[in-house]
This record gives structure tokens, sequence and C-alpha cells, in this order.
């Protein structure tokens, strides 16, 4: 099981800089969207989201914040989608 995961994130975010070196010492691949940037900030306010960083996964599990209980959880549903496959 690969994942691909975005996460919504601002300049100078220290939750949004370790989410995504989370994610990336899990082996998840990810991409940074800077709600700035990318002019999506208003949106995201208006989709109820009030807190940064904002990740998304290709799965349509998403979250709000630094959590790293969901990204030892996700990593461990990669690992053993990866060994089932890998038996099969």
């Amino acid at each position: 099981m690969r994942v691909q995961v975005t996460v919504y994130g601002a300049e100078g975010c220290w939750k949004c800089t370790n989410t995504m070196r989370a994610l990336e010492l899990a082996g998840i691949a990810c991409q940074l969207v800077d709600v700035d940037a990318a002019g999506v900030r208003s949106d995201l306010r208006d989709m109820g989201i009030r807190e940064l960083p904002y990740v998304v996964t290709d799965a349509g599990e998403n979250w709000t914040g630094l959590r790293l209980d969901r990204i030892v959880e996700l990593r461990r549903r990669v690992l053993s989608a990866a060994a089932t496959a890998t038996c099969a």
C-alpha cells in the first residue's frame, strides 16, 4: 500500500515543519502546500479548518495539528499492507 499525503501549512509554522519531518521519517511520501502562496487559506477557513497543518491522505483521511499518533497509525497500516502484499 502506497499512500500520498498532502500537508497544507504555512511558512514558519513549527507544527507544519514537524509534521512534514515526522512523515518523512516514517517513510510516507508527502507534499507541502503553502496555504498563503497557493491562496487557499480562506478556502480552508470556509471549510471550518482553524488549525494548521491540515493533513489529507489519498485514502480520504484528514486531521489538523501535529498528530504523531495519526502518523504512527498511518505508518503501521502502510507497513502492514506491504507485508501482506509480499506474502501474497
